[in-house]
């Protein structure tokens, strides 16, 4: 196996159980040994909260270049762009291994919330756009959020933060998310994720669902507010 771009190269060698693999990303370069009888090398999109250390955040923030103000009892979509990270996984009949994850995007952090209670975002900045945006598919993915603002005022929306753990990733020639917002008051809200695959459009591995992690609550609830 060997897969090349401008900005990343992963090679797969070696007969029987024993592979040597080998990546290559800007300055960085990587090499495991795998060992397996059989299973497939699979790359493709991630959540983007993994790089540079996993842990370090569970959530990505979107902040807007432009505001975006809603009109109470409405409904709108736009589309955003979001950070690219590469998974690469060992696929068998049983199980799902995650070998390599990185990035060619630079990861920044913000602090969402007050300092003693918020959370760590994976940061990203993205202009608004009315529809879907052409992109770097190795740096960049789409995705469509759909609001509705059910409070009983406007409501103007400067950044939105979206739970990795509800994430669902999907691609073909770019990797695509669909996500909603529900606007509830002035400065809360619950951002989800629609998990129907688009046609023409692959399914992503979910590294949670790969951990044996069962989603049950599948909402994030935005209390610190849009600003």
């Amino acid at each position: 196996m060997n897969l090349q771009t401008e900005e990343f190269e992963i090679e797969v060698t070696g007969r029987g159980k024993r592979r040597l693999y080998r990546r290559r990303a800007g300055d960085e370069e990587v090499e495991k040994i795998i060992y397996a009888d059989d299973g497939n090398i699979v790359v493709c999109p991630v959540e983007p909260v993994n790089m540079p250390k996993i842990g370090a955040a569970e959530h990505l923030m979107v902040e807007l270049k432009k505001s975006v103000i809603f009109e109470p009892d409405t409904k709108n979509t736009f589309y955003v762009k979001f950070p690219i990270e590469v998974g690469v996984f060992t696929v068998d009949k049983k199980d799902v291994e995650r070998i390599d994850i990185f990035t060619t995007v630079k990861a920044k952090y913000a602090l969402y919330g007050p300092p003693e209670s918020g959370i760590i975002c994976r940061w990203w900045r993205s202009d608004v756009y009315a529809e879907e945006p052409e992109v770097n598919p190795l740096k960049e993915g789409v995705l469509r959020v759909d609001v509705e603002n059910k409070y009983h005022e406007w409501v103007e929306l400067q950044k939105v933060v979206f739970r990795a753990f509800d994430m669902k990733i999907f691609y073909n020639e770019h990797a695509y998310m669909h996500g909603m917002l529900t606007l509830l008051k002035k400065t809360t809200g619950e951002t989800s994720f629609n998990t129907r695959k688009p046609k023409n459009m692959h399914g992503a591995i979910d590294i949670y669902a790969a951990k044996g992690i069962k989603k049950f609550d599948k909402k994030y609830f935005m209390e610190w507010g849009f600003k």
